[in-house]
């Protein structure tokens, strides 16, 4: 994933805009963000943040449809 755009709200980050590759091919992806901190690290002694995000994509898009002629869901969530 290589994040192309952050969206905010005021100061609250909502989502982040990217391409995610693969099995070799890349297609844009939008991760919402779930939870988003940052604050000051006592042993980074600088500024850190972190979050968790997901997002449903749409395997066929990369080229995995495995079994989804037999009925299995083209739809994936993904959780970082």
């Amino acid at each position: 994933f290589v994040s192309t755009k952050f969206n905010f709200n005021g100061k609250k980050l909502l989502s982040v805009d990217g391409n995610l590759t693969m099995n070799g091919k890349t297609a844009p992806v939008k991760l919402k963000a779930d939870k988003f901190n940052c604050y000051q690290s006592p042993m980074a002694k600088a500024e850190v943040c972190g979050g968790d995000f997901s997002t449903t994509i749409d395997r066929t898009k990369w080229g995995l449809d495995y079994l989804v002629g037999a009925g299995m869901s083209k739809k994936v969530n993904i959780n970082i």
